[in-house]
């Protein structure tokens, strides 16, 4: 009486689509996520030295900033102890004396 409008013999294009396109795609999805994972790591990699360069570099920096401070300090110091020598020989008493505390 009715005819229906769908035949079972008549593949659809969904059926066609997933029987057919997706088993091909597998390969292709698997390869290129490998490829993109590859890439990925390999620039983390490199991102991780290129930082390991730059710290190394600023602590050298660092360490001679460091090592010229010292040098000043020194230069000062040393300046500073020959100008008190020579000027104040005679008053290691009353260095004794301004260091001791008022009970003893």
């Amino acid at each position: 009486m009715f005819r229906r409008l769908y035949s079972t013999n008549v593949k659809s294009n969904h059926g066609s689509l997933y029987s057919q396109t997706f088993p091909a795609m597998i390969p292709v999805f698997l390869l290129g996520s490998a490829v993109f994972l590859g890439l990925k790591l390999t620039q983390s990699k490199f991102a991780h030295e290129k930082y390991l360069q730059e710290a190394h570099a600023r602590i050298q920096v660092l360490e001679a900033e460091v090592d010229s401070l010292q040098q000043q300090r020194q230069i000062q110091l040393d300046s500073s102890s020959t100008s008190s020598a020579a000027s104040a020989p005679n008053n290691k008493s009353e260095d004794k004396k301004s260091t001791r505390w008022f009970w003893s």
